[in-house]
């Protein structure tokens, strides 16, 4: 009696012509080491990687960020500013460049999402370094 409920169930199941491929992986966010301190003036390189935990093709990476915390300026690596607040599309690995604007501790929020609307946060941090050189 059981091998035939099992059959019964295994030929319902395979009746479904519906594949279904899934495309919303985690991801999660890295950096290589950052200073923890810098001065006014001073343009520290933020390299980031999107870790996924596997590849679906068409997903699509972006994001943005506020500056809770102190003044500066984000760029990318050919020079070009980021507004806050806007969207940016990206890719898997890629470079920014910060400038502090102020002689204060600085904080950087990081907003990241895919096209399946999964966010990921990071943030960022700098004490002010009042050396001089």
């Amino acid at each position: 009696m059981k091998i035939i409920v099992i059959c019964l169930l295994v030929v319902l199941y395979s009746c479904s012509d519906e594949l279904t491929i899934k495309q919303d992986y985690d991801y999660s966010i890295q950096t290589l080491p950052v200073p923890q301190k810098i001065q006014k003036g001073q343009t520290v390189p933020i390299e980031f990687m999107i870790i996924r935990d596997a590849v679906y093709k068409k997903a699509v990476y972006s994001f943005r960020f506020f500056q809770t915390d102190g003044k500066g300026t984000l760029t990318n690596d050919k020079g070009q500013p980021y507004t806050v607040n806007r969207y940016y599309i990206i890719e898997d690995t890629f470079t920014l460049l910060y400038t502090s604007r102020c002689e204060e501790a600085q904080t950087l929020d990081f907003v990241f999402t895919d096209n399946f609307g999964k966010e990921s946060e990071y943030r960022i941090s700098f004490q002010y370094d009042g050396k001089k050189d």
